[in-house]
């Protein structure tokens, strides 16, 4: 790990050049006391500042510079200054300091700041925005800054590097007026994220439906990213063109006559019908699309994905619209007699599933310290068991594949595991079917409170329960220690930090983590 450093006890040792040893306070009038045109924190409750002076006295003189002319800049005590002309003051203690360039004076503007109010996430985006600037400034003419910049600037703002990578990358690609938003506090941290990973048509759009003062938050932003950017038609035309074509007459025979049955109950022989096997795509100057067991994700000519329930439901739309035409009947006897037997068989073994009584399975198991502890009340259900309509849920496949969708109209949406190949399922925590139907299954035992990170957080060193996302694995449990922004591991609580993507967390703990 990178060695920490002060940066502030370097910059008071290197960079200021004090007129005199021993720092002295002097009395300056108000008037001759000037903003700093670099603040960009906000100047808020100086009436209750000013009642807390009237009463207690003032504890701290302000900082100021010399600005020419007489006047004085304050870098830091915009607050007090203001209280003071509240309260009918002439002028206010200060401490004259001479600063070895406009780079070290932010320096000490900003670290007036985080060390004496509770900042906004903008503010403190702003002032790791600055800072950077700041040091690579001093930086370059001379001043040492020994290991990386980043944990330099997360010491300073008490936040995890990768909370400051998160800060630089919302703020070098969210437009203005989204940021505007942002330091207002009309959107929050994690839709500030998801909307500057988003191309700049969808953030236009956002930023239309804030001018029309709706709320929204990340999931809607995620989902209309992930929309087609043109009409149906154009998506349509797309499948046509470079999926479904040279499989037209075999996809004509599993989905005519199929709307009885659910589009994810055909993804199987869909897949059969286009010959997919495994992972394909396509990908020149024109055109680049891939075909996985997850959907469709087009990047070119347009931009956008299906899933495998939306590319049967537009499949099976062209099969009735005529876009897919039936095939010509086969010449001989032999071959109408084998394509009847093939209907009847398909018949036979896609009939509807049936709603069957919840019964609760294996539980789920979450990964602590390298072993495998029990997780409570996530009750699993066996595929023929159908989920409530519109519940989020999590299915698991026979290779132990996991993933999430929404069951809709009989239809695992958005989901790389296919229903007829989904062995047993649960209920997502944030799903509102979810706290009834699993605290029955799942009794005496109550169900869990989860709740979204990074919307709600734990207490600082609170040891949790978290659901998290790996790069290249599907959702697991496991316990962590959240800390200064951070996931630790309860065994490693120094060196331990981990880079996972939590999106939920619970203080309820399984029995053996919680004596």
């Amino acid at each position: 790990m990178a060695r920490k450093v002060n940066v502030g006890a370097m910059v008071a040792q290197d960079v200021f050049k004090l007129d005199t040893p021993d720092m002295q306070v002097v009395q300056i009038p108000l008037s001759q006391l000037i903003v700093n045109e670099h603040n960009f924190f906000t100047v808020k409750d100086v009436q209750e500042l000013a009642d807390h002076i009237a009463l207690h006295g003032l504890f701290n003189p302000l900082t100021v510079c010399a600005a020419g002319d007489g006047k004085y800049r304050i870098v830091a005590g915009h607050r007090r200054r203001k209280a003071l002309e509240l309260l009918g003051r002439k002028d206010a203690p200060c401490i004259v300091k001479n600063y070895d360039g406009e780079d070290s004076e932010m320096v000490a503007l900003i670290q007036s700041n985080l060390t004496s109010r509770e900042l906004t996430y903008y503010e403190k985006m702003e002032a790791v925005i600055r800072l950077e600037k700041a040091l690579r400034s001093m930086k370059e003419r001379g001043v040492e800054l020994p290991g990386r910049l980043r944990d330099h600037l997360a010491e300073q703002v008490s936040e995890s590097a990768s909370a400051v990578h998160r800060m630089q990358y919302i703020h070098k690609n969210l437009s203005p007026a989204l940021l505007e938003a942002l330091r207002r506090e009309q959107i929050g941290e994690s839709v500030a994220d998801e909307l500057a990973h988003s191309p700049k048509k969808v953030q236009t759009e956002f930023e239309q439906r804030l001018a029309r003062g709706e709320t929204f938050r990340a999931q809607d932003v995620k989902a209309a990213r992930d929309k087609p950017t043109v009409s149906d038609g154009v998506v349509d035309a797309f499948l046509l063109r470079h999926i479904a074509k040279g499989h037209e007459a075999a996809l004509y025979r599993v989905l005519h006559n199929s709307q009885r049955m659910a589009a994810i109950q055909l993804i199987s022989e869909v897949k059969r019908a286009l010959r997919f096997y495994g992972c394909n795509g396509h990908s020149s100057d024109a055109l680049w699309y891939d075909l996985t067991g997850g959907g469709l994700e087009i990047k070119k000519p347009f931009q956008g994905k299906l899933s495998w329930s939306q590319i049967v439901q537009r499949l099976r739309g062209m099969v009735e619209s005529g876009k897919i035409a039936p095939p010509v009947e086969e010449s001989t006897p032999e071959e109408q007699t084998l394509r009847q037997l093939d209907e009847q068989m398909q018949q036979a073994t896609t009939a509807p599933m049936p709603v069957a009584p919840s019964i609760p399975e294996v539980p789920d198991t979450i990964i602590t310290a390298g072993k495998e502890t029990c997780l409570p009340c996530a009750a699993w259900f066996s595929r023929d068991v159908l989920p409530p309509d519109g519940a989020r849920i999590i299915a698991q496949d026979k290779d132990g594949f996991t993933d999430e969708g929404k069951f809709l109209g009989g239809e695992l949406d958005v989901s790389v595991v296919s229903w007829d190949e989904v062995v047993r399922w649960t209920l997502h925590p944030d799903d509102e079917a979810y706290t009834e139907p699993v605290q029955q299954a799942a009794a005496p035992q109550p169900a869990q409170v989860w709740h979204p990170y990074p919307d709600e957080r734990p207490e600082e060193g609170q040891t949790v329960l978290v659901l998290f996302q790996g790069k290249h694995i599907p959702d697991l449990y496991a316990v962590y220690v959240y800390r200064a922004g951070g996931w630790y591991l309860p065994e490693m609580q120094d060196d331990g930090l981990m880079t996972v993507d939590v999106r939920w967390w619970s203080a309820e703990l399984p029995p053996e983590q919680g004596k």
